[in-house]
């Protein structure tokens, strides 16, 4: 792990705005994730793309005399996930909003900006039980991802064999206009607390590979005398 996990309250400057202009964009699937995403940022806003980055990295990377030494890139994506899209979920008798754990193993750093003002839609970070006994992804995951009809009593037993491997480490809320930030390796699910008729919108950015002179947390470690 190369980054700690962080929050930043008022992310954004204009938080209003940004999700006015988030609900005229056009959303698909991508079949891996819960809801549907907007295609990349950098394809059709940069100036988002940019401001969003940038922010984030500087987080990272406050000091200005490492900036001429890095070099990032980010895949950015405003989300859409509507009640019906986690109901399963929602109305499971035994763990009751807690979506699925799952590192994002192809990026470094993961950021979510929550743009939806209902509480309790955050995300929590785990910890595995055992190294030696962690859940792998199942088929009825992606195939109620992919809007396939699966069996509730099946995909619960799933998903709860899936969030009994781990142990709950900190809890995020989903305050408006806040941004959370981990580690890709990170184990971590979503929290989905809606009822019929609501949505959460989130504006998530997978920071995929970031070259630095440094990285925080190893840096930690090296000059730690405790």
């Amino acid at each position: 792990m190369n980054f700690p996990s962080l929050q930043v309250l008022n992310f954004l400057d204009n938080p209003d705005d940004i999700v006015d202009y988030a609900n005229t964009l056009s959303y698909e699937k991508d079949n891996y994730s819960a809801g549907k995403r907007t295609s990349p940022l950098y394809e059709f806003d940069k100036t988002i793309f940019n401001n969003v980055n940038y922010r984030i990295m500087r987080l990272l990377y406050p000091d200005a005399n490492t900036w001429d030494k890095i070099t990032w890139n980010a895949m950015t994506y405003f989300h859409k996930i509507k009640y019906e899209d986690v109901e399963l979920i929602i109305n499971d008798e035994k763990n009751l909003y807690k979506g699925w754990i799952h590192q994002d193993n192809f990026c470094k750093f993961t950021s979510i900006t929550y743009l939806s003002k209902g509480r309790n839609n955050g995300t929590a970070i785990y910890s595995p039980k055992t190294i030696f006994d962690l859940q792998k992804d199942e088929d009825i995951k992606y195939d109620h991802y992919r809007g396939k009809k699966v069996d509730k009593e099946q995909y619960s037993k799933e998903l709860n064999r899936n969030l009994d491997k781990y142990n709950v480490e900190c809890i995020f809320d989903s305050s408006y206009n806040k941004m959370i930030g981990f580690d890709g390796s990170s184990h971590h699910g979503a929290l989905y607390n809606m009822k019929p008729g609501e949505e959460r919108l989130t504006l998530i950015s997978f920071i995929k590979s970031i070259n630095a002179p440094y990285f925080p947390v190893a840096e930690m470690r090296r000059i730690s005398q405790l």
